[in-house]
């Protein structure tokens, strides 16, 4: 590696605790350069996703990759005071959505027998051990092996999930900028809490997966007219349609790159979006952190992102688009069930 996990670790730290801009900009520009070497390893492991999906038949919904944003850096050890940025295993991230169960236990099986030339460090399978929030996906942590100084050891996360539960993750970012918290870290209003919780479990029960151990001895019935009443109370399905920010609007443009700097404002409602070429990456890596420093929390959000389209990129990365359509259809099906079924008046 370029930097010892000590070194970063002491700039994660700084960043938190600096009251000194100085200090704080110099770390920052550490911590940025650091961040940008992830881009080539996620690369090549996202390549080698791809050529294992189409070698075992697996065809994914989507495949996409990110760096980590500073501001969920900086919350993340916020939330964590024992934890050292150098040893934080999401900076660089990639994704797969399959269809459903059998294909996402189909590809975790391959995925851990799997050898490659790099080390597979651990799996958390958050699908059959769910966490408290709701959230469901299986996880995989890559040591990178290199030969060149500034990607080895560089540790990388693979999150593979269905397509239900991506919904379901996408509609709790989105609706974690609605409530100004961390919805995903179990914090937030209670309402919304429990709003998120019984939407997973019902979403389990379709998908033949175990609910949430909170919910076990309650019928899907049950569930169902709380979803109604939740969904009716905090206007959860108008709030998001409001929010959506429109799939023609941004795909009408024309967009050529091979990363993507996007900008959303998310009080005005559009989003700016900077495209760079794979020469140009640290470019883009500096022009990220010149936006991060400027953005207001809660009104903006900026991250740097790969997609091989403007469109499979909204695909990926829903939530920063304000886009939940699909979990909207979703609820609007539990509710039209909840009627028709005259489990409400």
């Amino acid at each position: 590696m370029k930097y010892s996990r000590k070194k970063i670790t002491k700039a994660g730290k700084k960043i938190i605790t600096s009251k000194s801009i100085e200090e704080r900009n110099i770390a920052l520009e550490l911590i940025n350069d650091w961040r940008a070497n992830h881009l080539h390893p996620l690369n090549v492991m996202k390549n080698g996703l791809i050529r294992v999906l189409i070698k075992h038949k697996i065809k994914p919904i989507l495949i996409s990759q990110r760096l980590k944003r500073l501001t969920s850096i900086e919350y993340k050890l916020d939330l964590n005071e024992s934890m050292g940025l150098g040893g934080m295993q999401d900076i660089g991230g990639y994704r797969a959505v399959v269809k459903d169960t059998k294909d996402l236990f189909k590809l975790k099986g391959i995925l851990e027998r799997n050898t490659t030339n790099h080390k597979l460090n651990k799996t958390v399978d958050y699908v059959d051990r769910p966490k408290k929030s709701g959230y469901r996906s299986i996880h995989f942590i890559y040591t990178y092996n290199s030969k060149l100084d500034k990607y080895e050891n560089l540790l990388l996360e693979l999150q593979i999930r269905t397509k239900l539960q991506h919904n379901w993750a996408t509609a709790v970012e989105t609706a974690g900028i609605l409530t100004k918290t961390s919805l995903k870290s179990s914090q937030g209003p209670d309402e919304w809490l429990d709003f998120f919780k019984i939407v997973s479990s019902l979403f389990a029960i379709k998908e033949e997966l175990p609910v949430l151990e909170e919910h076990k001895e309650r019928s899907m019935e049950n569930l169902m007219v709380e979803c109604f009443n939740l969904t009716n109370e905090l206007k959860v399905i108008d709030i998001l349609k409001a929010l959506r920010i429109s799939a023609r609007q941004i795909e009408i443009e024309k967009f050529n790159g091979d990363y993507y700097l996007i900008n959303i404002n998310v009080k005005e409602k559009f989003v700016n979006i900077q495209t760079f070429k794979k020469r140009d990456y640290g470019i883009a890596s500096e022009e990220y952190l010149k936006l991060e420093k400027d953005i207001k929390e809660n009104e903006n959000a900026v991250v740097l992102v790969s997609a091989s389209s403007i469109k499979s990129l909204k695909k990926a990365y829903p939530s920063y688009f304000l886009d939940t359509s699909e979990f909207i259809s979703a609820l609007e099906r539990i509710n039209e069930n909840c009627e028709r079924l005259k489990l409400v008046k």
